[in-house]
């Protein structure tokens, strides 16, 4: 029996659907309306437990982004008030960036990259698994929810 990834529930048939954009293997009751697109019953719990999502393609941002944004401004001469102005930011956001208090959404070291003509975003691969084998203790999203009714009645 494998647990459900959203209420963590234990279950033999394991489906997995896509809720919002994020694949996950969850039990028949978490399954009900969303779109299924495979289904691991009692015989298939071997393929279940083999099953493992391509590497992810996504961009992350430079570890020392900070003091390339501002070398890349210094560069050119620019003070923080002005690089802001030019690519419509507030200047507290660029300065908490630039000391690395905040890391910059894909929108603004876009506009960085092409302002400040430095390289913010690099391709990388996470790899990721909807489905764990080990038997470790996990958190699932039932983990954090507050069920009305089952409350102890000593608190």
């Amino acid at each position: 029996m494998e647990e459900c990834e959203v209420c963590g529930s234990k279950s033999e048939d394991l489906y997995l659907v896509d809720i919002e954009g994020a694949h996950m293997i969850v039990c028949a009751a978490c399954a009900k309306g969303k779109d299924i697109l495979q289904e691991f019953s009692n015989k298939e719990k071997t393929a279940a437990k083999s099953f493992k999502r391509a590497p992810k393609e996504e961009f992350l941002v430079i570890d020392n982004f900070g003091s390339v944004i501002r070398h890349g401004r210094d560069l050119l001469g620019l003070p923080t008030k002005v690089l802001a102005e030019r690519i419509n930011e507030k200047e507290s956001t660029l300065i908490r960036v630039e000391k690395g208090e905040m890391l910059p959404d894909d929108r603004l070291a876009k506009k960085l990259e092409k302002e400040l003509g430095i390289t913010l975003i690099v391709k990388g691969s996470i790899e990721k698994s909807p489905y764990s084998a080990s038997k470790q203790a996990q958190v699932t999203l039932g983990d954090s929810v507050v069920v009305k009714g089952k409350r102890n009645k000593g608190n």
